[in-house]
């Protein structure tokens, strides 16, 4: 049985990263341990002030629906997603090159990023785990 899952995030895509928290809360609340690694285009819903944006990565026609869908309360921002991954003890992680590519710093990053790094070290960290590309 798989104890341990890591998701790398790589799409900044508004139902993506949601759908990729949402299975990762389902997994840490199953009692296993996961690891969120955000890097590229997903690196964004990590900064400061960005992580509920809809944004232009997202599908124009998606887009539309995700923004009324917010309104009405009937899907929850990407911060929701992250506060409750959080709160079953998934781990959240910047990636260095993208932070690199996209001249981010820590102190840009919400507080809820639990370490940087780079791919290999996460990988390293997560040796054994099934991965998810997202």
């Amino acid at each position: 049985m798989v104890e341990k899952v890591a998701l790398i995030i790589n799409s900044g895509s508004f139902e993506r990263v949601s759908y990729a928290l949402t299975v990762a809360a389902m997994y840490a609340a199953f009692g296993m341990e996961v690891y969120a690694f955000f890097t590229y285009g997903a690196l964004f819903r990590l900064i400061k002030g960005r992580t509920d944006e809809v944004g232009e990565e997202t599908d124009p026609t998606v887009r539309q629906k995700i923004n009324e869908a917010l309104e009405k309360g009937t899907i929850r921002s990407i911060s929701e997603g992250i506060e409750e991954l959080k709160r079953f003890g998934g781990r959240i992680y910047a990636c260095i090159a993208a932070m690199s590519f996209y001249d981010v710093i820590r102190d840009e990053l919400i507080s809820e990023v639990d370490e940087v790094m780079g791919i290999a070290a996460f990988l390293e960290a997560t040796r054994g785990a099934q991965i998810l590309y997202i």
